[in-house]
């Protein structure tokens, strides 16, 4: 089950998805607008995340539609969405996220990430 749509920033919004075997886990559904970029950040653990429409790179890779990633605390990475389209992506996030900037920790605290 899914939440509805909400903001995290101009163009960019997430949904909280409950994944019934695992309650506590932290998996979001990212729906990001062309050309926008999420927050410098890094892991404390695992990141997951799967293209399910648009593309987004974040200076290692592009990645696509149906195209998998996985991130720790080794990758510090900005993912931007290419300038053609909207990207949705599913991500599981598997410890707190990193964030860089202040603005950023706060709605990643907000957000429970």
């Amino acid at each position: 089950m899914a939440t509805s749509w909400r903001w995290i920033g101009p163009g960019m919004r997430w949904s909280r998805v409950t994944v019934p075997s695992a309650p506590a886990a932290k998996v979001f559904l990212l729906r990001i607008g062309a050309g926008r970029k999420l927050a410098m950040h890094t892991h404390a653990g695992m990141e997951l995340t799967q293209v399910l429409y648009g593309r987004f790179h974040d200076g290692r890779d592009v990645f696509g539609e149906g195209d998998f990633d996985e991130t720790d605390s080794t990758v510090h990475h900005q993912p931007e969405v290419l300038a053609s389209g909207e990207c949705i992506c599913l991500a599981y996030v598997g410890g707190e996220m990193v964030f860089k900037g202040m603005v950023a920790r706060t709605l990643g605290a907000l957000m429970g990430m």
